[in-house]
């Protein structure tokens, strides 16, 4: 309803503009946040099966990058409190021990800013997501543990698995999905495939939950696959042949698909450094993610699998997703993706665009599709910055 975009409107002004710190020009000093490659701290995405629209950004004050708060750790909870004061129904429980798990203190911030030892490393440690459900929204985190894993000399991988496995002692609810996902991966992580396929180990990226009471709340595992290839994806989707029901199979051949449509260039990525200048125009292909969520009394993982599409042909993303909306009878979406599109970037040659789409992801549950698109919202390429 119109009410309810006024007041998503509202709440992004007052809420979330005055954390996204000094707007981004080339010569600007400003904090990089890991959302975009080229470190600005906001990202859009659109769930396109059911319309809803996403924002995540990473919460950034004024001491954010400076002595007081060296790589950003506490802006986060300045940011929670006023949305907290908006709506009802957050609960900070989970984030609460996974921020203490997995990123830094102020003692462990103070150690390695004195010392000098964070370099390349991913600084941002936590965002927040708003989901737009009618005039309310869903809040989620995200946390990137690289910081503590420096500090604490643990892996990310150790971080991200031995906090999950410390909550599922407790909340018994999460422990068979949880212990049959870190099945897989010690499998992956153990065995090459003759042809090479997805001989890459699978490394954690990145830990999500709800802001909702725990009794509700999910818990999703990001994995990072280097091998960007359609075995290596169906490798993921399946948890390496654990999954073989209907809805597996029904969600599989729509992956196929989308591989098909979207033309994706095989081989192996990796993120590169340092961030992109704003204004540059990508030439690089990204490695491929999927994400695990660990319902509750459920003792399977269910995958999302994402095609990194950051570095393609806008247009020709658009025009794979167009027809898999049309094929899929998305008639409103198919109708007006393309549109919405260039209305929004309205500045460009959209025949050359290359940086507009970063991800798409895809699951399949209860029989039905779940397409989202993740865009990148800060114009660059002849856009003055």
């Amino acid at each position: 309803s119109i009410h309810a975009q006024y007041r998503h409107l509202g709440i992004y002004k007052t809420h979330i503009i005055p954390f996204l710190g000094v707007y981004p020009t080339r010569s600007g000093q400003r904090w990089l946040s890991i959302l975009t490659r080229y470190g600005t701290p906001f990202e859009l995405s659109l769930n396109c099966s059911d319309s809803i629209v996403r924002y995540t950004y990473e919460p950034i004050n004024a001491a954010t990058g400076s002595h007081l708060d060296p790589f950003n750790t506490f802006a986060i909870w300045e940011a929670l409190k006023n949305l907290m004061d908006f709506q009802l129904g957050i609960d900070l429980e989970w984030f609460s021990y996974f921020k203490q798990e997995l990123t830094l203190d102020a003692n462990e911030s103070t150690y390695l800013h004195s010392q000098n030892l964070v370099k390349e490393q991913i600084k941002t440690q936590n965002k927040l997501a708003l989901d737009l459900k009618g005039d309310k929204f869903v809040l989620k985190t995200y946390i990137y543990p690289e910081l503590k894993s420096v500090a604490t000399g643990k892996s990310v991988q150790e971080l991200v698995f031995g906090s999950v496995r410390k909550l599922a002692q407790k909340h018994k609810s999460i422990r068979p999905a949880f212990e049959m996902l870190e099945d897989y991966v010690q499998s992956r992580n153990e065995v090459s495939t003759a042809d090479g396929s997805h001989s890459t180990p699978l490394s954690s990226r990145l830990l999500s939950c709800d802001l909702i009471s725990p009794t509700k709340s999910r818990v999703k595992i990001y994995l990072l696959e280097r091998m960007v290839s359609l075995p290596a994806i169906e490798d993921l989707w399946t948890l390496g042949g654990r999954r073989g029901d209907q809805s597996t199979i029904e969600g599989l051949e729509m992956i196929r698909e989308l591989w098909g449509l979207l033309n994706m260039s095989p081989g192996l990525r990796a993120y590169p450094k340092p961030y992109l200048p704003l204004g540059a125009i990508p030439n690089e292909q990204l490695p491929s993610m999927a994400n695990y969520t660990l319902h509750q009394n459920d003792p399977m993982p269910e995958p999302q699998v994402y095609f990194t599409v950051f570095g393609m042909n806008d247009m020709e993303v658009t025009d794979a997703l167009t027809t898999f909306f049309m094929r899929h009878d998305w008639s409103d979406m198919a109708s007006k993706y393309e549109a919405s599109l260039r209305e929004s970037f309205p500045h460009h040659n959209y025949e050359a665009l290359n940086y507009i789409h970063s991800y798409i992801s895809f699951s399949y549950r209860k029989n039905k599709p779940y397409l989202s698109v993740y865009l990148h919202s800060f114009e660059t390429g002849d856009w003055p910055v």
